[in-house]
C-alpha cells in the first residue's frame, strides 16, 4: 500500500480512493489533492506552534491571557445570522454537488457558478439553525455571570493563524508575479492578485511572518519566542505542502533527469507524473497522451524528471524531527532555535535549486543567473548565521 502512494499522482481525493482502495465517490472530485495537503499542513502547523506556546507559557517564557467570559447569555443574533447563512450555502452548493455527482459531472466545474439548490440550502439552515437554538436554550443561566479564567498563550493561535494565512498568501501571490519581470504589470496587478495560480513559498514565508510579528507585538507576546514557536511548524508544514505538490502533478518537479537509473525505483529518481493535475493544458511543457487513458487527466511528462517535490518533503521533514526532538529540548538563546530554521530551510532550498525547474522565472545580474529562490537561500542562510550571533550575544530582552 505504501508504495501504491508513494509512486501514484492523484489529481483529486477521489483518484486517490479510486486507485487505492476501488472506491467510487465522485462528489470527492471537488477536493484537490494539493490543496488536501494545504489543509493537513495548516492544520500540523497550528497543531505544533500552539503546543509551544502552551509549553512555553509552562516555562515562564510567555506571558498567560486572561479571558473574560459571560457564562449562561444568550447567543447573539449575529451568531444566528452567520451560522445560517453558512449552513445555507453549505447545503447549496455543497450537499448539492455531492448529490449531483456521477459519472460525467465535474464537480470543480460547478463551484465558482450560481448553480445549486435552493431547497437543499434552506433544508440545511434551517435543521442548523434548530440545532443551534437547542444548544443555545440548554446553556442558559437565569442571571448570566463573568468569569476570569487564566489561559496559556496558545490562546492567541486563532489570530496568529489569521494573520499567517491571509498575508501569507498575499505574499505568496506577489513574490510570484516579482518572480516572473518579464509579463509583471503594475497595471494588472490587482488582477493577477486574485487569479488561482502561481505562489511562492518564500513570499509566502515573508508575508505571513511580518504579519505575525506585528500581531503579537500589540498582543504583548514576546518575539523571539513566538519566532522559536514558529520554526519548526513552518518546516512540518513545509514538508506536508511538498507531499501535495508530489501527489498532485502541479508542475513544481524537477528538470529533465535521463541519466542511467542506478536501481532506484523510477518514481525517486526519474519520474514522468502520469495523470497530472497540469493536464492538456500544458501540452506545450513537454506533455504526452498517457496510451489508453481516457478522461480528464491523461497526460504525462515526454521526459521524466527529478521528482524534487518528493525530495524536498523526505528533507524537511527530517528536518524538523532534527528541529524538534534534537535542538528544540537544549538551552538555548530566545531566537536562537529560528536561527537554526533559517539556516536548514535555506540550506535545503539552495541545494534542491541545482535540479529545480526554473521556466523563464530567471534573474540576470551581469553572467550571473540564478532563481528567486536560490537568491532568497542564500539570504536565509546569512540571516540565519547572523541572527543566530546576534541572539547569543543579547540575551537580556527576548
Amino acid at each position: 500500500m505504501l508504495h501504491a502512494v508513494i509512486c501514484s499522482v492523484f489529481p483529486t481525493l477521489y483518484h486517490a480512493l479510486k486507485d487505492l482502495l476501488g472506491l467510487e465517490i465522485h462528489a470527492l472530485e471537488m477536493v484537490n489533492t494539493f490543496g488536501l495537503f494545504v489543509a493537513l499542513a495548516i492544520a500540523a502547523a497550528f497543531a505544533v506552534m500552539a503546543a509551544e506556546f502552551k509549553r512555553r507559557t509552562e516555562l515562564g517564557q510567555m506571558p498567560q491571557v486572561p479571558v473574560k467570559t459571560v457564562v449562561g447569555k444568550p447567543y447573539p443574533a449575529s451568531d444566528y445570522g452567520w451560522n445560517g447563512l453558512l449552513a445555507f450555502v453549505f447545503g447549496y452548493k455543497v450537499l448539492w454537488i455531492i448529490l449531483e455527482s456521477g459519472e460525467g459531472f465535474v464537480p470543480q466545474e460547478h463551484l465558482a457558478t450560481s448553480e445549486g439548490s435552493l431547497m437543499l440550502g434552506v433544508v440545511a439552515s434551517a435543521g442548523f439553525l434548530a440545532w443551534r437554538y437547542w444548544e443555545d436554550k440548554k446553556q442558559r443561566l437565569p442571571e448570566p455571570r463573568e468569569e476570569l479564567t487564566l489561559q496559556d498563550a496558545s490562546f492567541h493561535m486563532g489570530g496568529v493563524t489569521t494573520m499567517a494565512l491571509l498575508f501569507g498568501f498575499l505574499g505568496a501571490k506577489v513574490f510570484h508575479l516579482l518572480e516572473n519581470l518579464e509579463t509583471f504589470h503594475l497595471s494588472t496587478l490587482l488582477t493577477d492578485l486574485f487569479t488561482s495560480g502561481g505562489w511562492t513559498f518564500y513570499g509566502g514565508l515573508i508575508g505571513g511572518a511580518a504579519a505575525v510579528l506585528v500581531y503579537v507585538h500589540r498582543k504583548g507576546l514576546p518575539w523571539r519566542y513566538v519566532l522559536d514557536a514558529g520554526g519548526p511548524a513552518m518546516m512540518l508544514a513545509y514538508g506536508l505542502g511538498r507531499f501535495g505538490c508530489h501527489f498532485s502533478g502541479d508542475g513544481d518537479w524537477g528538470v529533465a533527469n535521463l541519466k542511467p537509473n542506478p536501481g532506484l525505483p523510477d518514481w525517486l529518481w526519474a519520474y514522468r507524473y502520469p495523470h497530472n493535475v497540469l493536464g492538456r493544458d500544458y501540452t506545450w511543457q513537454g506533455m504526452e497522451r498517457i496510451p489508453g487513458c481516457e478522461g480528464r487527466y491523461c497526460q504525462q511528462l515526454i521526459d521524466p524528471v527529478w521528482p524534487t517535490p518528493l525530495y524536498e518533503a523526505l528533507m524537511a521533514l527530517a528536518l524538523f524531527a532534527v528541529i524538534w526532538w534534537l535542538i528544540r529540548p537544549r538551552s538555548l538563546a530566545a531566537g536562537q532555535l529560528f536561527s537554526v530554521y533559517l539556516v536548514f530551510a535555506g540550506l535545503e532550498r539552495f541545494l534542491i535549486e541545482s535540479i529545480r525547474e526554473h521556466g523563464d522565472s530567471l534573474y540576470h545580474l551581469g553572467s550571473m543567473v540564478f532563481s528567486q529562490a536560490q537568491m532568497i537561500s542564500v539570504l536565509l542562510l546569512l540571516a540565519g548565521i547572523a541572527s543566530w550571533i546576534y541572539f547569543g550575544r543579547n540575551t537580556a530582552k527576548p
